[in-house]
C-alpha cells in the first residue's frame, strides 16, 4: 500500500466534532468591551470600506450572530482576535455611523461576544482557523440573492418606495446599489434572469446586461427574449453592452419571428410592406383594439386589412417618419427606445404591429386635394357633416398661424437673449462670479467625481483612512473625499481661486506617482486607469497641454520629470552642425590648393 503523504494527514482539531461522545467544549464563550480586543494578523488585507459600513449597519440593528474566535494570554490583559476582523473592525466604524443619515435611531456596538481558545495557538493553526472561517463562507448565488431580495421586497409592501428599498438593505445588509439591480433583475422572465451571474462566462448575463434588459423587458418583452436568446459567448456579451442599439438592431435583421421596426427622422418606409409585415405578427390580444382603429367587426378584420394594403400599394404610400411620430411612439410605449446620449437621436424601434398599421391608414387619409378627408377611419363613427369637417379645418388653420407667430416671436426673444448675455458679460458682478464658480465646481464634480476622490485621496491624509491596525492609509470613500473638496472649493472666498483648488486635485491624479498609489482599492491605479484615459486622452490636445502649464509650477523636480514625457512633445534635437556656415559663399582664395607647399628642385 502506497504511504499517505504525510502533508495531508489530518492535524489535530481544535474543536473536534467528529466525536459524539464527548460533551465539553475546547473553550469559553465572553463579552468584552471593543477596547480590550486587538487583532491578530490576518491574510486579508482589503477590506472594502463600504463592505464594514453594511456589516456595522447590520451589527446595531440585528446584533452578533457569530462569536469571534480569539485567546486571553493572562487574566486582565487584551485578547487577541484570530478570526472577526471585520466583525471587529465593523464594531468600531459603528461608533462614527451612529445616529448619521441612514443609521438614525440606532446605538453603537461596544462590545463583542468571543470564543475563548483554550490556548495560545501557534501559527499554523492561525493559519487554519482564519482559513477554515474564510472558505465556510459560501456566498448565495445570484438566483438566490434574486429569490431573497423578492421574498423581502413583497414583506415591505405598503412603503415608499425609499423606504422600501432602505428596509431591504438593512434586512440583507446590501448596498442600495446592489439593490436596485436585484429589483431590476426579479422582473425578468425566469430563463433570463438565471443566466445572471457575478463574473459572467460563456451565455451567461453580467449584472450591467441584466439590468438593460430589465428596461427594455417593460416595453418589449419579445424583443428582450430574442436580444437576450443571441448573447452565447462573452464576445456578443461585450458587444451588447458595449452598444445595445447595434446590437438590437443586428438581433431584428437576422431574427424574422420579431417584430421591430426602426423609425428614424426623416425616414421612407414602403406603406404596402410595413402593412404586410405587422399583420403576419399581429397576437389574438390586438385584434380588437385593431378592429375598433379601422372601424370594423373583429371577424372583418382581415378583410379590412386587405384593402388598406391595396390602397397603400395602388398610392406607391411611402410613410414619412417625422419627430412627432417618433415622440408618439416613444410616449405612447409602443416602442423600445435607445438613448444613445445627447448629442445623437435616440433610436427607436416600433413593437406594437397596430401602431405600424393605424399610422398607415393614417398617411393614406392625408393623401388628399387638400381638403380634408370625408371618409377617415377616424371620423367614421363620428357622423359628422361636411360643414363641419371645414369649419374644424378653419379652425386648424388659425391655430397653426397662431403656433407659427409664437414661433416668431420666441425666436425674437431668443435672440435678444444673446444681445444682453455679450452686455452683461462686459462687468459680472461678485454674485454672477460666485454662482459662475459653482457652476463650474459642480459640472466639474458631477463629471470627473472619481478622478477628483482619487487624485485628493492620494495626496491628502485628511482625505484618507486607517487600514485596520496595520499602519497603512487608503483613501476615504469617493463621495465623502467628493463632498469636502467640493466644501473646500465653495468656501474659498476667491471664486478662481475657489475653481482652481478643485481643478488641481482633479489635475493631481494625472501626475501623481503611481508607486504610492494601492493598485486594487475603489481608487486604486488599476481600476481609475480607465477613468483617467477617457478623462483626458492620450496624444496632442490643447486640454493636455493646460493641464501641464497648469500643474508644472506644483510639482517637485521628480514628479516634473516623471510625467514630462505624458505632457511634452520631444522638441527637434539642436544640431550642433552650422549649415550656415557651410551653406554661405565660397571663394577660391580661401581654398587651400597647396600652392605654398615647397617642390625639390629641377
Amino acid at each position: 500500500m502506497t504511504a499517505s503523504n504525510p502533508a495531508l494527514l489530518p492535524d489535530p482539531p481544535l474543536f473536534d466534532v467528529t466525536d459524539i461522545g464527548k460533551k465539553g467544549v475546547e473553550g469559553s464563550i465572553e463579552r468584552f468591551a471593543l477596547d480590550e480586543l486587538e487583532l491578530a494578523p490576518n491574510a486579508r488585507r482589503d477590506i472594502s470600506a463600504d463592505g464594514l459600513e453594511r456589516l456595522a449597519g447590520l451589527l446595531m440593528q440585528a446584533g452578533q450572530l457569530v462569536p469571534l474566535i480569539g485567546h486571553r494570554h493572562k487574566a486582565g490583559g487584551p485578547v487577541t482576535i484570530y478570526e472577526g476582523q471585520r466583525r471587529l473592525l465593523a464594531a468600531k466604524r459603528s461608533h462614527e455611523l451612529a445616529g448619521t443619515e441612514g443609521y438614525e435611531g440606532l446605538n453603537p456596538v461596544h462590545s463583542l461576544i468571543v470564543l475563548l481558545l483554550d490556548h495560545e495557538p501557534n501559527a499554523d493553526e492561525i493559519r487554519r482557523i482564519q482559513a477554515i472561517a474564510n472558505n465556510a463562507r459560501e456566498s448565495l448565488t445570484v438566483v438566490d440573492q434574486q429569490n431573497q431580495f423578492a421574498d423581502c421586497w413583497l414583506a415591505r409592501a405598503g412603503l415608499r418606495d425609499e423606504d422600501r428599498i432602505a428596509g431591504v438593505c438593512a434586512d440583507l445588509g446590501i448596498s442600495a446599489k446592489k439593490a436596485h439591480n436585484l429589483r431590476r433583475q426579479v422582473t425578468l422572465p425566469d430563463p433570463i434572469r438565471a443566466r445572471v451571474a457575478e463574473r459572467p462566462v460563456a451565455d451567461q448575463l453580467s449584472a450591467t446586461m441584466a439590468n438593460q434588459l430589465a428596461n427594455m423587458n417593460e416595453i418589449a418583452p419579445q424583443l428582450t427574449q430574442a436580444v437576450a436568446k443571441r448573447i452565447t459567448s462573452p464576445e456578443l456579451h461585450e458587444k451588447a453592452v458595449k452598444d445595445l442599439g447595434a446590437f438590437v438592431h443586428r438581433t431584428v435583421v437576422e431574427d424574422e419571428h420579431t417584430y421591430a421596426v426602426r423609425i428614424d427622422d426623416g425616414a421612407m418606409l414602403d406603406g404596402h410592406e410595413q402593412v404586410q409585415h405587422a399583420r403576419a405578427h399581429l397576437s389574438q390580444e390586438s385584434i380588437g383594439p385593431l378592429a375598433g382603429i379601422l372601424g370594423c367587426e373583429p371577424d372583418k378584420l382581415e378583410k379590412e386589412l386587405d384593402t388598406l394594403a391595396a390602397r397603400a400599394k395602388n398610392k406607391a404610400l411611402k410613410v414619412r417618419i417625422t419627430g412627432a411620430i417618433r415622440d408618439r411612439a416613444r410616449t405612447g410605449r409602443y416602442a423600445f427606445v435607445y438613448d444613445r446620449g445627447q448629442d445623437f437621436a435616440a433610436s427607436i424601434w416600433v413593437i406594437d404591429p397596430a401602431f405600424m398599421i393605424d399610422l398607415v391608414r393614417e398617411q393614406l387619409g392625408e393623401q388628399t386635394d387638400g381638403a380634408p378627408a370625408i371618409e377617415q377611419a377616424y371620423f367614421g363613427n363620428a357622423k359628422l357633416s361636411e360643414e363641419e369637417i371645414r369649419d374644424a379645418a378653419a379652425e386648424d388653420h388659425k391655430r397653426r398661424a397662431a403656433e407659427r407667430q409664437r414661433q416668431a416671436d420666441a425666436e425674437r426673444s431668443n435672440l435678444g437673449l444673446g444681445h444682453d448675455i455679450a452686455a452683461g458679460l462686459i462687468d459680472p458682478t461678485a454674485h454672477q462670479l460666485d454662482a459662475l464658480r459653482k457652476i463650474v465646481c459642480h459640472l466639474i464634480a458631477n463629471h470627473y467625481r472619481e478622478v477628483i476622490a482619487y487624485g485628493a485621496g492620494s495626496t491628502n491624509r485628511e482625505r484618507q483612512q486607517p487600514v485596520g491596525d496595520t499602519g497603512n492609509y487608503e483613501p476615504r470613500h469617493t463621495d465623502a473625499i467628493l463632498a469636502a473638496e467640493l466644501k473646500r472649493a465653495l468656501d474659498e472666498p476667491d471664486p478662481l481661486r475657489g475653481i482652481a483648488q478643485l481643478a488641481a486635485r482633479w489635475g493631481a491624479a494625472f501626475v501623481l506617482n503611481p508607486d504610492g498609489v494601492t493598485r486594487t482599492k475603489a481608487l486604486g491605479r488599476e481600476r481609475i486607469a480607465r477613468r483617467l484615459s477617457d478623462s483626458l486622452p492620450g496624444g496632442v490636445s490643447a486640454l493636455r497641454g493646460a493641464v501641464w502649464e497648469f500643474m508644472r509650477p506644483m510639482l517637485s523636480p521628480n514628479l516634473a520629470q516623471l510625467n514630462r514625457d505624458a505632457f511634452v512633445l520631444d522638441e527637434a534635437l539642436e544640431s550642433t552642425v552650422r549649415l550656415e556656415q557651410h551653406r554661405g559663399d565660397s571663394d577660391l582664395s580661401d581654398v587651400d590648393l597647396g600652392d605654398d607647399t615647397e617642390t625639390g628642385g629641377t
